[in-house]
């Protein structure tokens, strides 16, 4: 029996672990238990810690994980690719590289026969090097797994019977309960066989959200998002101009954002410039707007959206035409009062937007989380399995 269910017993694991109204609302007994639990040494493990290359936010949620993991003594090394790679490495973390996937756009547009083609080639590929693979199972050792949407680290701990953690958002598409719009279900199906063909089964699921929503699964925790050292140390103010960053150049929105009388400051052109009411700047002064901004103008990436929430400023979601997983960050956004969003980024939805920043700001001013409680039920979960 682990230290936890000493100090607990059985029915206070049930609770925590299988009651989904009770994942954000610990009652203070487990707080007071929790409390006691951080100050026990658990058994250190060798852990194996893959995770998608793809864009910034599985890399900085690793990068936070990853150091918690460190600083309570365990061996860790990470599987990953792409920009996630060099992220980690100029951490100082331990990294075995591999071929990553990708998502296609053409124009903003998700190409969904281009990825899955790609993606497929580069899973052959992955796994034509099985005994690069062996090598790193026989070498490292790997006690736990842990998968932030990477189908390698799961295969691994199938073939070789390791237990797996998964940590990220995107399970929220089949873990949790909520409403699809008609048009976007379509969208939502193939999302949900894509995010089960990387993890269907894990011993735990811990799942990042910026708002509650209920569990369908019992083997499933909500906590909430992530947030960087970077972003938590900032002290936000509410200046006159709106931060718009755009993963893709998108004319459209600039010649909307012409037409009102505001000053916006641009990211994601990495250029210099002043155009009219408008701003381009590279990426180096990007925190700094972000905690001076009147509100946030964006695509619906969840990492961005999390960090602008936790500072409490009202966001307009520009969804990528086809990924689900911008839709349901959208529509979760919505359905809270924080924001708003545009499917085809129309002006009439810019005006809505800007006219009911107030109203928004009312919604955020309660917006509060224990943004500390990742590593708390991480920690226990790791000592349950």
């Amino acid at each position: 029996m682990s230290v936890l269910n000493i100090v607990l017993g059985m029915p206070y694991i049930n609770l925590l672990f299988f009651t989904p109204e009770e994942e954000f609302h610990v009652t203070s007994s487990l707080e007071r238990t929790t409390f006691i639990y951080l100050n026990l040494k658990i058994s250190l493990m060798r852990i194996l810690y893959g995770l998608s290359g793809d864009g910034y936010g599985h890399s900085s949620r690793a990068k936070v994980v990853g150091s918690y993991l460190k600083e309570w003594g365990h061996d860790l090394k990470f599987v990953t690719s792409g920009r996630s790679v060099d992220v980690l490495k100029d951490y100082g973390f331990d990294v075995f590289e591999v071929s990553g996937m990708e998502i296609k756009f053409i124009k903003g547009k998700l190409q969904k026969g281009k990825t899955l083609a790609y993606n497929a080639k580069i899973v052959s590929d992955n796994l034509s090097q099985w005994q690069r693979f062996h090598e790193l199972m026989k070498e490292f050792k790997p006690d736990l797994c842990i998968s932030d949407m990477d189908p390698i680290v799961p295969i691994l701990r199938f073939w070789y019977n390791k237990p797996l953690i998964c940590i990220d958002n995107q399970h929220r598409i089949t873990n949790l309960k909520f409403d699809v719009p008609k048009k976007y279900y379509k969208d939502y199906l193939l999302a949900k066989i894509v995010v089960n063909n990387f993890v269907a089964r894990a011993e735990h699921f811990i799942i990042t959200s910026f708002t509650e929503v209920e569990i369908k699964t019992k083997n499933t925790t909500i906590v909430p998002p992530v947030i960087r050292d970077e972003v938590k140390s900032l002290k936000p103010s509410y200046g006159s101009k709106i931060l718009v960053y755009l993963t893709r150049e998108n004319q459209k929105v600039i010649d909307i954002l012409k037409c009102f009388d505001e000053d916006f400051v641009i990211y994601g052109y990495n250029v210099n410039k002043k155009d009219k009411n408008l701003e381009f700047k590279k990426k180096e002064t990007f925190l700094d707007d972000l905690k001076n901004c009147k509100a946030v103008i964006a695509t619906a990436g969840f990492t961005l959206m999390s960090e602008a929430l936790y500072l409490k400023k009202a966001y307009l979601a520009l969804p990528l035409e086809g990924q689900f997983e911008q839709v349901l960050n959208s529509l979760f956004l919505k359905n809270a009062g924080y924001g708003d969003y545009s499917d085809d980024s129309e002006k009439e939805d810019v005006a809505k937007f800007l006219n009911n920043i107030e109203s928004y700001n009312k919604q955020l001013k309660d917006y509060s989380w224990d943004f500390n409680k990742l590593p708390e039920i991480l920690r226990i979960v790791i000592d349950r399995l």
